[in-house]
């Protein structure tokens, strides 16, 4: 049976969009599908399912002069590949790879792309929201399919004037567990231990959390455990306190250990078009505490995958969170969460519809009510 030919394509493959590539990766034999991956270096994940002959790297920052190299070495790999689809994976990528395509006439490969978080949907001013929903319209002339991560996405997308029937709505999702065990030292289980696990830049939201616990988290009995890093963002983040710890960045196939670990998850992002730790956290029997931001009321569920709290200035809405919550809660929210991960949010469930994307744009039968 002849394989599909897929080429994905990214800027800094890391965080998110790296565990939905490992996640496609890790079913790909089963849909008949050939992985290639051309992204950048150094700030993206190096370790991955396919073989290495079938990984390519081009050195790049995020600056102006790095631009015309990126779509130098990304056309490369293209003609290459010679792909019978293009994936692409984030707004810089989106560019890189589309542009080139709006002065091509004739074309053999589908173009499918995925923003992981549209740009114009981020905190920032009105009139940078309209060019980049602008360019975001332009490039999907040349782009056969446009994922959303959520309906919240889509529904935003079509806002701002991106076309409805080239769109379709799949939801993220992940394996099961590795079974793998954490051990921090000096954690308290008598305490209520609170995990957060993303990049330190703007969009997620830790250093607003870390000020709510200098100055406005009130409960002393409530410790917060910190897994992450700088990725693109330069933001002040104090490591100094003693109810915060620091972990680091930990690799993806021991993180269930500490979802296991701690009592909760707590999100406070500013913008999110979906959130990706919330599922796995939901998958590890873990419930969420989550900003009432973007996407995240579509997967947290109050009482019945965690709670939502506005990201007001004094706290208080997080603190009413906060003082709501004992071990016996924490433990029954955490296996409802479970079932709506098993419900909405497996892997087999996104693999299953990318694959079937796949076909149906290989086949020109492409319906997007599934």
């Amino acid at each position: 049976m002849y394989e599909l030919k897929v080429l994905h394509v990214g800027e800094y493959v890391k965080g998110g969009v790296a565990t939905y590539l490992h996640t496609l990766f890790s079913g790909a034999i089963s849909y008949n599908v050939d992985n290639y991956l051309v992204l950048s270096c150094p700030l993206s994940d190096t370790n991955w399912e396919i073989p290495r002959s079938k990984i390519y790297y081009y050195p790049y920052k995020r600056r102006l002069k790095d631009i015309p190299t990126a779509m130098f070495h990304i056309w490369r790999v293209i003609r290459r590949v010679n792909p019978d689809i293009l994936m692409v994976h984030s707004t810089w990528a989106g560019v890189f790879v589309r542009l080139p395509y709006l002065f091509i006439s004739k074309r053999k490969e589908k173009i499918i792309y995925n923003a992981h978080g549209w740009a114009f949907l981020r905190d920032t001013s009105i009139v940078y929201k309209k060019i980049y929903a602008l360019i975001e319209k332009i490039l999907s002339y040349v782009t056969d399919c446009i994922i959303n991560v959520s309906e919240y996405e889509q529904n935003a997308a079509r806002l701002y004037g991106i076309p409805s029937k080239k769109m379709v709505c799949i939801y993220n999702g992940i394996d099961a567990p590795y079974i793998r065990t954490a051990k921090v030292e000096g954690l308290d289980s008598s305490k209520i231990n609170l995990l957060f696990v993303g990049r330190f830049d703007r969009q997620k939201g830790l250093d607003w959390l870390l000020e709510q616990f200098r100055n406005n988290i009130t409960r002393e009995d409530i410790h917060l455990y910190v897994i992450g890093a700088t990725v693109v963002d330069r933001l002040n983040v104090s490591t100094k306190s003693e109810r915060v710890t620091f972990l680091g960045w930990v690799d993806r196939q021991q993180i269930d250990g500490y979802y296991r670990l701690c009592d909760a998850l707590i999100m406070p992002s500013r913008w999110e078009a979906f959130g990706l730790t919330a599922v796995e956290a939901m998958c590890n029997e873990m419930p969420v505490i989550a900003s009432r931001q973007g996407a995240l009321p579509e997967i947290v569920c109050l009482n019945e995958s965690g709670w939502l709290f506005d990201m007001d200035s004094d706290g208080k809405s997080l603190n009413e969170v906060l003082y709501s919550l004992n071990k016996e809660v924490i433990r029954r929210i955490g296996k409802r969460a479970k079932i709506r991960y098993e419900l909405y949010f497996t892997a087999t469930q996104m693999r299953r519809r990318v694959a079937s994307l796949y076909k149906d744009l290989c086949t020109n039968n492409l319906d997007r009510s599934q």
